[in-house]
């Protein structure tokens, strides 16, 4: 799928880290939601169509683990990719195991987050085909 046809949701607490995380993927022509919590992220994952998920592990209220966990829960994004960026690097087994697919460390350059996607992507549309 090409980058400018993309919808992805950038999932963090912190205004400056979503803005330059969406700054990155809008250069490449990807389209961007932003939610500041696990519980609006869900929301929408529930309402938005979405192609990935770049989210935080360390959120007040819903963390960035159960948010994997309900994630994979929902029909529609049980397969979306998704990647964690963090500065938690100990809960790395944690979130693999909750449902994320990579979990890159904070801060992340630009050009590694956006060849992890694109990686994850090509996986994803390899194992639908082969359904």
């Amino acid at each position: 799928m090409p980058m400018a046809f993309l919808r992805g949701l950038v999932v963090d607490d912190s205004a400056q880290v979503r803005k330059m995380l969406t700054s990155a993927l809008g250069r490449q022509g990807i389209r961007t939601l932003e939610a500041g919590s696990g519980v609006e992220a869900l929301e929408l994952a529930r309402t938005s169509e979405i192609d990935f998920v770049v989210t935080d592990l360390e959120m007040p209220g819903m963390d960035g683990i159960e948010l994997c966990r309900q994630l994979r829960r929902l029909t529609v994004t049980s397969t979306v990719p998704i990647v964690v960026v963090t500065g938690a690097h100990t809960q790395a087994e944690e979130a693999t195991a909750a449902g994320c697919d990579v979990v890159l460390p904070k801060p992340c350059s630009p050009a590694l987050l956006l060849a992890t996607i694109q990686r994850l992507l090509v996986k994803s549309a390899r194992s639908t085909d082969t359904q």
